[in-house]
């Protein structure tokens, strides 16, 4: 089997099918560390590729042959979040990482290919455009909870497509068309203390759970700072408030500012830093991985000289990315129909 990632981040998306993954292209600044050693840490010797020229096939053998393309290109065009800064969102066809997916299976024509985005994108750019712009695809779409695959956080609701290549599966597409219809959770639902129990009280730095120094200060919203210290005596003192309250703008509750309760299904994990657990104590890149359904075994580059680095860099890995069970699922799927590939 031969696998291609495009837009697959640091590599949790891909992670499931790594001994098939070919390579990577990831054309976005965000996810760089040094020598790309994220990347390398879960997938040693396969190629992250920063550019993306498919035309000049010469040099690219290795995208001969390819069975399946995964692929979460942004979702920023389509956010909320990106919503409150510009007052509007943007079109996907305009968004370099969208265009780079759609490029990609254009051009390699997989037998299967996986996209991941914000269920608002087909507002933008509809199931029919996705058509007219895939004719020789059978097209699957999914607007879920992630739940649906089994992933905990029950309030993030993602859009998953599949195409599956009609001249290659011919009078079996149907067949293949049934495989990839049957949603099923690949891992139970848990609450955050179910996700994360093993971890309270304690660090590690070899698996990434650790996180800034009780005294750095950071900013919750526009205009507010402070210590991290003083953010957990606030929580503590409000053991049951999810979020944090504002009394100085014009919103009740400052965005992206939240705590995830014990007995609570975790909330949408976020890069930001404004993330809290039970004990009023930011979430670590590893509770973030565990509320992502992101195994240990997925390694998170860690180095004590430049630990606020590493920390921004293992949460943006780690939650940068569709839920790993959605990859997961994916993977169950192809090998269920290996012999037709």
């Amino acid at each position: 089997m031969r696998i291609l990632g495009v837009n697959a981040g640091n590599g949790v998306l891909v992670y499931p099918m790594r001994r098939h993954l070919v390579a990577n292209f990831e054309p976005r600044p965000i996810f760089k560390t040094p020598d790309d050693i994220q990347w390398k840490l879960n997938f040693k010797a396969t190629l992250l590729n920063k550019t993306f020229d498919l035309y000049n096939r010469g040099n690219n053998e290795y995208l001969s042959d390819i069975d399946a393309v995964i692929s979460a290109p942004d979702c920023g065009h389509s956010s909320i979040l990106a919503y409150s800064r510009a007052k509007k969102l943007s079109n996907p066809k305009d968004n370099h990482s969208f265009n780079v997916f759609i490029q990609s299976i254009l051009i390699t024509k997989p037998k299967v290919f996986l996209m991941e985005n914000l269920v608002k994108m087909l507002e933008m750019f509809t199931e029919d455009q996705f058509r007219e712009t895939f004719p020789d695809y059978q097209l699957i779409f999914y607007s879920e909870s992630v739940s649906a695959w089994g992933n905990s956080q029950k309030n993030r609701k993602r859009l998953v497509l599949i195409g599956l290549r009609k001249p290659h599966f011919g009078e079996n597409i149907s067949k293949i068309q049934y495989h990839f219809s049957n949603l099923y959770m690949v891992n139970p639902i848990q609450t955050c203390k179910e996700l994360t129990w093993d971890l309270v009280g304690v660090e590690d730095m070899e698996i990434g759970h650790v996180r800034e120094n009780i005294s750095d200060i950071i900013t919750l919203y526009s205009g507010k700072k402070l210590t991290l210290k003083k953010i957990q005596k606030f929580w503590l003192k409000n053991p049951t408030l999810k979020r944090w309250p504002v009394k100085d703008r014009n919103f009740t509750t400052a965005p992206g500012v939240y705590r995830n309760l014990d007995n609570s299904f975790p909330a949408v994990a976020r890069k930001a830093n404004r993330q809290f657990n039970q004990e009023g104590l930011q979430l670590t890149p590893r509770e973030l991985a565990r509320i992502q359904g992101v195994p240990d075994r997925f390694k998170l580059y860690m180095d004590e000289d430049r630990l606020g680095f590493c920390i921004n860099k293992a949460r943006t890995s780690v939650t940068k990315t569709p839920p790993y069970e959605i990859g997961k699922w994916f993977y169950c799927q192809l090998k269920q129909i290996k012999d037709y590939l």
